[in-house]
């Protein structure tokens, strides 16, 4: 029978660790969208000015909704001339407003939904810095997104598309938008971040959240 000694037990016992380490799974943002079937578009059939007029008569209905009562309201005129427009040319409005609310609530939970399985998940993610907020010893927070000037020059990314890092050590970000990979823990955790910057202070909703354990510069 064949005998071990207590040091090549040792040997062993050290060795299975390392070969059974966890290795973060490279993951791209496409990654963050769940697979869904793509949308029917409703309005397929509308013109480039009916969709417009369509929407813009939504937007008014959504955000004025209190001033369409008034006499004196500036946005009843237009509601009225729109929907006049666009029963002269044949269509049902109210349906036509159904089928827009209801779209716009499916692309809303499409932005939201998230990719159960990467909960927990060691990841690494390319992506761009976005410091929650400066400091001159650097930050263990920041917003990890997948483009250059979102949530600060043009709208932000849908909640799937932004991840809430927090990190185990100080990195430190001289600039927004710096190119880094990020390894950490995937959690599905949604989120509101206030995000602060020269002109004011904004908002935005956040799917993911990663416990950071390493940043690096952006390299292939």
């Amino acid at each position: 029978m064949t005998r071990f000694s207590f040091t090549t037990f040792l040997l062993f016992a050290l060795a299975v660790p390392a070969a059974i380490a966890e290795v973060a799974q490279e993951i791209t943002w496409d990654n963050l969208v769940p697979p869904l079937p793509p949308l029917e578009d409703p309005f397929a059939h509308l013109t480039a000015l009916q969709r417009f007029d369509l929407e813009y008569l939504a937007d008014i209905r959504r955000f004025q909704f209190d001033d369409l009562g008034s006499e004196d309201s500036h946005y009843a005129e237009e509601v009225v001339e729109l929907t006049q427009r666009l029963e002269e040319e044949g269509l049902d409005v109210g349906s036509l407003l159904a089928k827009f609310a209801a779209i716009e609530a499916q692309i809303l939970m499409r932005n939201e939904a998230v990719v159960g399985e990467l909960e927990g998940q060691l990841v690494r993610l390319a992506g761009y810095a976005l410091p929650l907020e400066f400091s001159e010893t650097g930050v263990i927070e920041f917003l990890l997104v997948p483009y250059i000037g979102a949530c600060i020059h043009v709208p932000p990314p849908p909640p799937n598309q932004m991840v809430f890092v927090r990190l185990n050590q100080i990195f430190h970000a001289d600039n927004l938008y710096t190119p880094v990979w990020v390894t950490g823990r995937l959690s599905l955790k949604p989120s509101i971040k206030e995000l602060s910057y020269v002109d004011g202070q904004s908002n935005v909703d956040v799917g993911y959240s990663l416990e950071g354990t390493t940043v690096e510069p952006y390299e292939r």
